[in-house]
């Protein structure tokens, strides 16, 4: 597939940063759907409708929250067709990962299974990707001459997503366990204490740094990280595995999202997590004053 056209439909961090360094490799034509308000971006222009879009787009990729990722690809089915490579990217489970398949590929069009490894805006369109699916290939043939970095995982659906699903325990695991750390040494003075005591049985890691960085990065990404560890639970539960862990690392996360963190740093992640700890006492005072 010489010069592709390329489309999104979803339009937030994840497709802008990846649209932005494709144009950056000198692609144009890029097109995108999102039936919420986005800015305009240069080099992509914004379709009124999936419909739309398609019809000027070769290659698309599916970059919306994980709860809509099968209503989405239901939505885009009825206009796809053999010219279509349609590329999931979304956190959700192998099940729905595979159900998508069967509706992009019933409707005639390929499929390729897309589980993102790292996170976009550090690294836009040269972001780590895990490719699974028969069409695997084609896609890497068609992307990487324009510097996207796509590994294929082999034909069978469902395995990049599992890979992604089980790292994502360890992953956001971490990221709840941080927050409930400090929170609650915090009050009390001491977290940096606890986290120089626990840099003594584990030395070779910044227990303080990764506290910063992984606190800070929840701070403006809870929502959506909480409903990927969902997605991790329904993949566990669909296995015969009870998912304790997930389930309540879904829920610290989630409960610190509901506290105004993305209003409150609407920009960058913040860089002290001392900063985010005071954001939900403040967001917590509001509340009862």
């Amino acid at each position: 597939m010489s010069n592709p056209k390329i489309g999104f439909i979803g339009f937030g961090e994840a497709a802008a940063g990846i649209a932005e360094g494709l144009v950056g490799e000198g692609v144009t034509g890029i097109a995108a759907f999102d039936p919420r308000p986005r800015p305009q971006q240069v080099g992509v222009t914004m379709a009124g409708t999936i419909e739309n879009m398609l019809a000027i787009s070769d290659i698309v990729f599916a970059a919306v929250t994980c709860t809509v990722a099968l209503d989405v690809a239901r939505q885009a089915a009825p206009f796809l067709t053999d010219r279509h490579l349609y590329v999931d990217i979304n956190s959700v489970s192998p099940d729905t990962k595979i159900a998508v398949g069967t509706l992009v590929m019933d409707a005639g069009a390929r499929y390729v299974e897309a589980a993102v490894m790292a996170g976009v805006p550090g690294y836009q369109h040269k972001v780590p990707m895990l490719l699974s699916g028969e069409a695997a290939p084609q896609l890497i043939a068609a992307m990487t001459p324009l510097g996207m970095e796509l590994e294929d995982f082999g034909p069978e659906l469902g395995r990049a997503s599992a890979l992604k699903m089980f790292r994502s325990i360890m992953i956001k695991g971490m990221e709840a366990l941080f927050q409930e750390c400090v929170l609650g040494a915090e009050h009390y003075g001491v977290a940096k204490k606890v986290l120089d005591s626990i840099a003594d049985g584990y030395p070779g890691i910044d227990w303080d740094h990764m506290a910063h960085h992984l606190i800070g990065r929840t701070a403006i990404h809870g929502e959506r990280r909480a409903h990927e560890m969902d997605e991790v639970a329904d993949t566990l539960r669909a296995i015969g595995i009870d998912p304790i862990m997930s389930e309540a690392a879904s829920k610290r996360i989630m409960w610190a999202a509901n506290k105004g963190l993305k209003e409150t740093f609407p920009g960058d992640a913040p860089k002290d997590y001392r900063d985010v700890i005071k954001a939900i006492h403040a967001f917590d005072e509001k509340i009862k004053g």
